[in-house]
């Protein structure tokens, strides 16, 4: 017994000194031999929003287009961008009909547009200027390298072409046909022969990769349909390097008081539970690296969202084990049943998490889509290190014989525990009548002054500088108005170091845009790093995210009244998705009256809501299905009482560790307080719902069908 149990102890000091060099190889890299083990850091890729460049999303101007058409259209863009065909700009479809496109370190959008907006007229021009030829004539360009090792490009031509060619080169024998795209010249070479066969070689070439680069062009040609920019993004090189440093604070203090949390509260099953959360962390950043997630601002704030989540797991099962445990029973039956009656809340809460989360992917878009990638790597990864991790870490620490006592669990010996129902069904009107106030107020608000939309769906232009010093905000506005002429407002930001530029749609085109940060620049003397971000939005693309954010809630609470309905029954399904829509109308009504800007963040935000809220109601629905069972003669509302009663503690602890790392991310983090915010309010929401609105109508609901079936009966 005594081997046994030595074994289980060096089996768990083992794991733990592996989970930190994994964690500390991780964190500060590590060489091995001639082989280097990256950072995180170094090896996870990052967003657009943390590196600095320009985003675009190009839509296409045409009606009734097929897939066949945009992914040339995308295959002709990609050629006109990377042109030295060693670049990996990402360039990919959003939608049915747009084009979203993201530069890493580029900052000139005039160039980008420039070069993504010609019209793709390639002409073939003799010493005369006329035409000879057009792009229409080219059946094929290719690069390679000659026997003789030089950079040559390939031509072939159409039947048309071939005939028109063999012409010219007869007229031009010895002379120079210029090749030009939109009447810039590509290539300049000189004929030395008559070409009847429709294939010519151009030489003169530096490299392969100008021959590569010309071929491309050649064969890019025009672009099938028009499109047009109606969103162009950049961001600030200094930006997202503060954002990334700053959030990953946010995130050290997150772990630290979560790790404080647990310990203090669970004492050694917390200490396991803190070094699964580590290894969590760790597991998490590894898949990033290794399946080239790239992390965004919003993934970030996805990323620790799921830190705060990944503990819910543990505390589920930390508050089942301490139920047994107060039944008198020893402390390896207790944690196994814990494990195994959590088990199906575990599970179910998770999957409603996962189906907003894929939701959110499918029918979102830009940053949205990395905050639903982070998020559904997160959850899957969590219930991995809660039922697997955690489980073996706390079997082998009992087999240890290193928890034998309750009070290892906070569990006081010889005390008994005596259990009283907390009254929340009889106050079911005060509940109700709190949030029927606070919704109505934010109706009226929203009826009276509408939602404070900011530019993702009004459209317009934000532009963001730093100032990098105290500065007269009317002299700024002077400036502003040569521009935008009262068609715009200021904010001040960054203890008044930073000024915020929003201007109406329609006002400023990019010329006038980098005319109006130019002026400021010159006249505040600003380097070319105060930019921290220029943003423009069309108004169609506010209005698609209005239907899309109303259809993929729609979507989401069709999936999840699916779901629960299939592994409970209808009324507990009703009763969730009603408290699911009262947690977004608070929210709604929260940003209604304080004012608070709502952006594409906002929409993301509120899917998650959707997704964290059910969980909690999914634990104690759980719960009052357990309690139906041995209790089949005790009324609803009793059933309901206990149910809440016994879960109160895991609602309080699971929302508390959840807030703890969004409000991190809230305080420390300015640049993701767009997806902070909402999440804070959604999160406390999501607590109250659970117990006081979602209880409450589920006992309504399963009474009203009693009430129903007697009738029949009678």
């Amino acid at each position: 017994m005594r081997r046994k149990n030595r074994k289980s102890g060096i089996v768990v000091i083992i794991a733990i000194i592996l989970i930190g060099l994994f964690a500390y190889a991780g964190l500060y890299g590590v060489n091995l031999g001639n082989y280097r083990i990256k950072t995180f850091g170094s090896s996870i890729d990052k967003g657009l929003d943390l590196v600095g460049g320009t985003s675009l999303l190009m839509e296409i101007k045409e009606e009734k287009v097929d897939q066949a058409v945009i992914d040339r259209t995308i295959e002709l863009i990609s050629m006109r961008i990377n042109k030295d065909g060693v670049s990996e700009i990402p360039i990919t479809q959003e939608g049915e009909n747009r084009i979203r496109i993201e530069i890493p370190g580029e900052f000139d959008t005039d160039k980008v547009l420039d070069t993504i907006g010609k019209t793709g007229e390639l002409t073939f021009e003799g010493p005369d200027g006329k035409v000879i030829l057009t792009g229409k004539e080219v059946k094929e360009a290719g690069a390679y390298i000659s026997q003789d090792n030089k950079y040559v490009v390939n031509l072939e031509l159409n039947e048309d072409g071939t005939a028109k060619f063999a012409e010219a080169t007869k007229t031009f024998l010895n002379k120079s046909i210029a090749i030009k795209m939109d009447g810039e010249i590509l290539t300049n070479p000189q004929v030395n022969a008559v070409i009847s066969d429709g294939k010519a070689i151009i030489e003169g070439m530096s490299s392969l990769e100008e021959a590569n680069s010309i071929a491309s062009i050649i064969t890019s040609g025009a672009l099938p349909v028009k499109i047009e920019a109606t969103s162009v993004k950049t961001v600030g090189p200094t930006i997202g390097a503060e954002a990334l440093s700053l959030s990953k604070k946010a995130a050290m203090i997150g772990i630290a008081c979560i790790i404080l949390f647990m310990v203090a509260y669970y004492r050694v099953p917390g200490i396991i539970a803190s070094v699964a959360i580590v290894l969590y962390v760790s597991l998490l950043l590894v898949i990033f690296s290794q399946f080239g997630v790239v992390l965004t601002l919003a993934g970030i704030a996805g990323l620790i969202l799921t830190i705060g989540m990944a503990v819910d797991a543990n505390v589920l099962i930390f508050e089942r084990t301490k139920e047994e445990l107060r039944l008198g029973k020893s402390i390896k039956t207790s944690v196994e049943a814990g494990y195994s009656r959590a088990l199906s809340s575990i599970l179910d809460s998770n999957i409603t998490t996962i189906i907003a989360a894929l939701v959110l992917y499918f029918l979102g878009s830009g940053s949205v889509k990395g905050f639903a990638v982070t998020l559904l790597i997160g959850i899957i990864v969590s219930i991995f290190t809660a039922l697997f991790v955690t489980k073996f870490l706390l079997n082998n620490a009992v087999n240890a014989g290193w928890i034998n006592k309750p009070s290892y669990f906070g569990v006081r010996e010889g005390k008994k525990h005596e259990f009283t129902s907390l009254k929340i069904i009889e106050k079911t009107k005060i509940w109700f009548a709190i949030s029927i106030i606070i919704i109505a107020i934010g109706v009226g608000f929203i009826a009276t002054k509408g939602l404070n939309y900011g530019i993702d769906f009004k459209g317009g232009t934000l532009i963001t500088l730093d100032m990098n010093k105290e500065f007269n905000k009317a002299d700024v506005n002077t400036i502003i108005d040569k521009y935008a002429k009262d068609k715009y407002s200021t904010k001040l930001a960054s203890e008044g170091k930073e000024i915020q530029i929003i201007v109406q749609e329609g006002v400023l085109n990019e010329e006038k845009t980098n005319a109006l940060i130019d002026e400021i620049k010159e006249k505040y003397s600003l380097e070319d790093s105060a930019l921290i971000g220029k943003e423009s939005i069309g108004a169609t693309v506010g209005n698609e995210l209005k239907k899309k954010a109303l259809l993929a809630l729609g979507v989401a609470s069709i999936a999840m009244l699916i779901y629960i309905t299939a592994r409970f029954e209808f009324s507990y399904a009703a009763a969730s998705i009603i408290a699911l829509l009262h947690d977004v109308l608070i929210t709604i009504s929260f940003y209604a009256i304080f004012g608070i800007q709502a952006n594409s963040p906002f929409i993301a935000a509120i899917l998650t809501i959707v997704g964290y809220s059910i969980n909690d109601t999914i634990v104690i629905f759980d719960r009052i299905r357990e309690n139906v069972k041995r209790n089949r003669r005790m009324d609803q509302s009793e059933v309901a009482n206990m149910s809440i009663t016994e879960t109160m503690t895991r609602s309080i602890n699971t929302s508390l560790t959840t807030l703890i790392t969004i409000v991190a991310v809230y305080v420390l983090v300015p640049s993701i307080r767009e997806f902070s915010l909402p999440l804070i309010v959604g999160i406390a929401c999501g607590a109250y719902s659970s117990i006081f609105i979602a209880s409450p109508l589920w006992v309504i609901i399963k009474n009203a069908k009693q009430k129903k079936k007697a009738k029949v009966v009678a």
